[in-house]
Parts: structure tokens; sequence; C-alpha cells
């Protein structure tokens, strides 16, 4: 498990900056048929763009790379997990984000996006984020966490 915060050494925070108000676990996009790379290199844009929108969201990240929808309990103690995966059919890219309950399993929310530009396709995540952090937030509210 690898934590994305705050690099060390960084200046600390301001007094009136609170902590995070939830810990999501994220893998690398999962992709199809990209025998160039070319899917692998866009997918891990992909997720840089997400990590980047959930911790503007003050969601903190953690990424685990053997992390999937059947291997969920390796996001504990993460209550969340969003999984990407891309595609690239008829010369159109297809991003798909999945939020997840760790415990259960449920999908909470689906995230699809397409384009013919690749650029159009990179900031999905970030875009997401937002949403993302709604959902958890109407989630902590219906119950213990």
């Amino acid at each position: 498990m690898l934590v994305l915060g705050p690099a060390l050494g960084s200046s600390p925070a301001p007094a009136q900056q609170r902590g995070p108000v939830a810990v999501v676990a994220v893998a690398p996009f999962t992709v199809d048929r990209d025998s160039a790379g070319v899917l692998r290199t866009l997918g891990d844009t992909c997720l840089a763009h997400l990590v980047q929108g959930l911790k503007a969201q003050r969601i903190q990240v953690e990424l685990h790379l053997e992390l999937s929808e059947k291997n969920l309990e390796v996001a504990r103690p993460a209550h969340w997990a969003v999984l990407g995966h891309l595609t690239r059919d008829a010369g159109q890219f297809q991003a798909e984000l999945r939020l997840l309950d760790v415990t259960s399993g449920e999908e909470l929310r689906s995230y699809f996006n397409a384009d013919k530009n690749p650029a159009g396709i990179t900031k999905f995540g970030e875009l997401a984020a937002p949403r993302i952090a709604r959902v958890i937030e109407e989630q902590k509210g219906s119950g213990p966490r």
C-alpha cells in the first residue's frame, strides 16, 4: 500500500485547515487490448488526475496496486474504493470509474466518459472527484463508519 499525501518536509498545514474527510483506496486503471502501451500510459495519467481531484476534495488516497473488485478487502481500513477501466473501441477512448463500498462490495456509483481525443479522457477522474466526494459525504451521513 502506498499512501499518497503531502511530501515529507513540506510546510505545515495552516491551523484552519482540517484533516481528510475520508480515505479512499484506488488502483491503477485496468486496460483492454493494449499491445502498444497507449492505454496503459493514458490510464496512468487518468489515475494521477483522479488522485489530484480527490485530494482537492480533502480525501486521503491510498494506492493499492493489487486492488480489484474481487479482493476489496486489501483496501481496508478504507471504507470506499474507486476502480477505473479504460478501453478503445472504434477509435474512441472509453473510461469508467466505479465507486465501491469496501465492506459490502456494492457499487455506489459509476461514472463514464468517452472521447476520440485522449486529452478529453485524461481529466475525467479530476472532474468526477467532486461527485465522488458528494456520494461519500452522503454515505457517511447514512450510517456508522
